[in-house]
């Protein structure tokens, strides 16, 4: 009776053990997948911020590059959302051409985040269907050019280049919509070249100055919407002769390549402001969702403008 009875409470105690790790199957890591539009150095430092906070929050992150290929990204959504996934993670290759994701979404019932580049027409990226984004405002961006700009040049007659982003994004529609805002206050000012570069290449951007300088038109600014525009026409008007301390150059963003150029004056501003931690930010909105938990439908991310005067505080991430 007794080896009954000890027969019988081990069964049952492997019955429990059975129960707890049924149950410890059941607990899985929620999905989050994170569509970028293409690779860039920008991506691969907030990519550091989204892991750190995945790892925190005990997400499981996918990522997808879309290669700077809208119908490729929007096909991306299409197929997490196949997949049910638990959240979608959206920096739109166009934020136009991708608006239909909000709707493949909706039908998937999976919520929707974007980040660092906005859906819709919006600059401070709200539109129905998407829950939060968390990014800056690209027409604020511009308007930073303009002001920029403003600092160097006085209102002074100028004649400006100007080196966008990759052709379709949002950054490179609203930061040159932003910037032309505060190019109609100064009649005297003139965008005698602009130029739009695919991937966001340094050397796209170096081919376009080069081919500029060429026609042999005066330049008073360089004005870019990234980085490496900005060290790229530095590198085309020195090899060209130029007197790099009588073209003003400006750029948006920081990176470790910029900082000699701004300490010594060959690039006057560029700006800055979090990249990892804009990422640890998406990152920690999307797990608040997850646990039912509201989330801003804005989280913005303030860039400051760097120059020579502040340039040694600042750490480059990029």
């Amino acid at each position: 009776m007794k080896r009954v009875c000890l027969v019988l409470a081990v069964m049952l105690l492997f019955g429990i053990a059975s129960g707890f790790c049924a149950g410890a199957k059941e607990a899985k890591t929620p999905e989050v997948a994170v569509l970028l539009p293409g690779t860039v150095e920008f991506f691969n430092a907030e990519r550091k911020g989204m892991d750190k906070a995945a790892a925190e929050f005990g997400l499981k992150l996918t990522y997808a590059d879309a290669e700077w290929d809208a119908g490729k990204q929007l096909s991306q959504v299409e197929n997490f959302a196949a997949k049910k996934v638990d959240l979608i993670m959206l920096c739109a290759r166009d934020n136009t051409a991708l608006l239909p994701a909000v709707k493949v979404c909706q039908d998937a019932k999976i919520p929707l985040v974007t980040f660092t580049n906005v859906l819709g027409p919006n600059p401070d990226g709200t539109v129905d269907g998407v829950l939060s984004y968390i990014g800056t405002n690209e027409v604020t961006m511009g308007h930073l050019m303009g002001q920029m700009a403003e600092k160097a040049l006085g209102n002074n007659d100028a004649n400006i280049v100007l080196l966008e982003g990759e052709s379709g994004t949002a950054p490179q529609r609203m930061r040159t919509q932003g910037f032309k805002d505060v190019l109609a206050k100064h009649p005297n000012w003139k965008i005698v070249y602009s130029q739009a570069i695919s991937g966001w290449t340094k050397e796209g951007a170096l081919a376009a100055m080069e081919g500029f300088l060429q026609s042999g038109q005066r330049v008073d600014l360089v004005t870019c919407q990234w980085y490496q525009g900005a060290t790229a026409a530095a590198q085309a008007l020195k090899e060209k002769g130029y007197n790099a301390n009588k073209v003003v150059i400006t750029g948006l963003e920081f990176s470790k390549e910029l900082a000699p150029l701004i300490k010594d004056g060959t690039v006057d501003m560029t700006t800055n402001y979090g990249v990892a931690d804009t990422g640890y930010k998406a990152v920690e909105a999307a797990a608040k969702v997850l646990k039912g938990q509201k989330i801003p439908t804005v989280i913005e991310v303030t860039p400051i403008i760097v120059t020579k005067d502040n340039v040694d505080s600042i750490v480059p991430e990029l």
